[in-house]
Formats: C-alpha cells, structure tokens, sequence
C-alpha cells in the first residue's frame, strides 16, 4: 500500500528523533497550545535536550561532525522538520510570536522566569530568514551554558546549497549517521548490536530497515525507506 504524505512526513520526524537519540538527545515532542477551542499555536517536531557531559564509548562511534557537541554546553534544539516540497523555514508561530518560544523554554525547565523574556525574543529573531546563515543553525547562548539551537532538517532533500540555502540537515547525512550507529562494519567489543528490535519501541521499524541493510553496504535513502515500509504494511 502507497504511503500517504502524511505517514511520510511523520517517518522523517521519527527518523529525525531516532537521530538525535542515538546522538545522545532526550527527545520529545511538544505542543504550544492555544485558548481556542479546536486550535493550537504550533507543534514542535522534535525538543531535546542534551547533557554537557554525555558519553556511550561501548558505541565505540561519536557524536555526528554536523551538530558541534561538545562538553562545554547543556544543549536545548527545538527541531522541524521539512520534506522536499516545503520550504526551508521555521514555523510562522516560532518566528511571530515569541509567546511560543516562552512556553516551550518554560517547559524545558532550564531558565529562571526572569530570564525567560529576554531569551525568547532573541531565539524568535534568530529564527528570521534573513538573521539565519548558510554555515550554522540558529543560535542563542543562555545563562549556565545552555545553548539553545533551532535545527532544521530536511530528510528528503539530498544535495544542499550551501550559497543559496540557509543551514539544514538533509537526508543523507541523517541516514549514513543512523546507519553507522546501528550497522557496524566490524562487530564490537563491548556493545552487541544483534539482539531483539523490540526493545526500541515506537523505533522498532526504523531500526529494523536499518539493520536490513547492513549487508548492503549503505544505508540507502529515503525513497528505499518508504519502500520498505510499504512492504510491511
């Protein structure tokens, strides 16, 4: 059965969670609600938060190149998610209403409420077409070492233009990641990556088209995943 484009974009956001999570993210996603009955503000993709001083050597594979971790910061990435077909922006109710950047920082449980104000304005402003570069994601450096980012990815997108588009994750990047974590090459010493796939829950059919691939020497792309996935159901 074809997937429709609903159930394609929600493979890229789940696709983009499992990302995150095997870069050592508490992911989740999030809702900033509206007074009006039937309505919301915005929905986040993705809100994670990662610890300064995360580590899982048995992995024997680091954090990806592209998202600049280090111990230095207590991460907080509000993330969307954009297939081909949309373009690469933040959510209006981000970028508008620095309400919504309030609750969601909030939420995060990271900032005093006094600083909340001050932070929200700078994160929406940096969220702005034309403050956003083609070298780095959007970025606002808050008080204890939090850094707050807006990560933008686009699964379905394969070649970015560095001169002529604003910062994003695409497909491939996302994938070869995802794949190295779960498909090594070369067995482990001290992390088994054979073992039931239903431990990972609500990831299980992401990373059960990812094993599948191990012998193929490449994680494919995400036409072969909505394949796969219309295989199965």
């Amino acid at each position: 059965m074809a997937l429709t484009d609903r159930c394609r974009s929600k493979l890229q956001e789940d696709l983009v969670r499992l990302y995150l999570r095997l870069n050592g993210f508490f992911v989740s996603t999030f809702i900033v609600h509206s007074p009006n009955s039937g309505e919301n503000y915005t929905e986040i993709d993705a809100l994670a938060v990662r610890l300064p001083f995360n580590s899982e050597p048995e992995r024997e594979i680091g954090p990806d190149d592209l998202l600049d971790l280090s111990a230095t910061y207590t991460e907080l990435v509000l993330c969307e998610v954009k297939s081909s077909g949309q373009q690469l922006r933040f959510n209006s109710a981000l970028v508008d209403r620095p309400s919504a950047i309030k609750t969601v920082l909030r939420w995060s449980g990271l900032f005093e409420g006094s600083e909340i104000d001050s932070i929200s304005k700078e994160v929406s402003e940096s969220l702005i077409l034309k403050n956003r570069s083609s070298e780095r994601p959007p970025t606002v450096l808050g008080p204890r070492g939090v850094r707050i980012r807006a990560l933008l990815f686009s699964p379905e997108r394969n070649n970015r233009r560095p001169k002529t588009e604003p910062w994003y994750i695409e497909g491939p990047a996302v994938m070869r990641y995802v794949w190295k974590c779960l498909c090594p090459q070369v067995p482990r010493q001290s992390c088994a990556t054979t073992y039931g796939l239903q431990v990972w829950g609500k990831h299980e059919p992401l990373v059960r088209y990812f094993k599948a691939r191990a012998s193929a020497g490449d994680p494919g792309n995400m036409s072969d995943l909505y394949a796969a996935i219309e295989g199965i159901q």
